[in-house]
């Protein structure tokens, strides 16, 4: 089996709270974010054997409790994910994948499969389609309607929600509310609010805002915490804090 290889960090300590993980980067997505700081894994080819990224696992073994299967997005290799979250199990390791919703049926395959541990979605912006579509780069009437799917699917499965928080376009109060809001109708999920970093992205105008501060982020932090009891954020100052 082939698999369409964007890169290995070989230890992490922010993919997965209270984890030492393995993170495997997979190429291709549909979605266009402006901030991406993985754009050079949207498209493009560069297939390895699954055996070669396996060998790298195993040797990772010693040093992590976890592998991350992250982007681009990684679920559109299903297959590629399946053999290699099964390779990392049978070595007694924990499996997370990190997604931006746009696979439900997917999602549920491994979830009924049982051959994942935890999700980390990305809910990008408030889930209405003309601000979906900006935030993600695309022109794409069904990506609402799979994110939601994506949290049905994941509402009783260890999952994690992220939204990643730009200035010049998602940092307002009103846009956090109604994410969390939304969230919270699917149960008491964890909520993390990341700082997002304008200066790793390709987007030119994102970059003359900067990043928000640890400060900006406690507050919005503090909106999401009206909805949902398990709200954090990260920030590349102090990692990541409970709001």
């Amino acid at each position: 089996m082939r698999v369409n290889f964007g890169g290995i960090v070989h230890v992490s300590t922010v993919d997965w709270y209270g984890k030492v993980a393995m993170v495997i980067f997979f190429r291709g997505c549909p979605f266009r974010c402006p901030y991406c700081q993985n754009y050079a894994l949207l498209k493009g080819e560069n297939f390895v054997d699954a055996e070669t990224i396996e060998a790298e696992i195993k040797k990772a073994k010693k040093f992590v409790s976890a592998v991350v299967f992250s982007g681009g997005e990684p679920l559109t290799q299903l297959e590629q994910i399946k053999r290699l979250a099964n390779f990392a199990k049978s070595l007694g390791l924990l499996v997370g994948v990190e997604t931006n919703g746009y696979y439900p049926g997917q999602l549920k395959e491994l979830i009924d499969e049982r051959v994942i541990d935890k999700i980390f979605l990305d809910v990008k912006a408030p889930l209405s389609p003309e601000k979906y579509e900006k935030v993600a780069g695309i022109s794409d009437g069904d990506a609402v309607a799979l994110v939601r799917r994506s949290l049905e699917v994941c509402k009783n499965f260890d999952m994690e929600v992220r939204t990643t928080i730009f200035k010049g376009l998602i940092f307002d109060g009103d846009d956090i509310r109604a994410i969390a809001e939304e969230v919270s109708s699917y149960g008491e999920i964890p909520y993390i609010l990341q700082q997002g970093r304008p200066e790793q992205g390709w987007s030119e105008e994102l970059k003359q805002y900067g990043p928000p501060s640890r400060e900006e982020l406690l507050e919005l932090g503090k909106i999401a915490k009206e909805y949902l009891k398990n709200v954090r954020i990260r920030t590349k100052e102090l990692g990541e804090e409970l709001v």
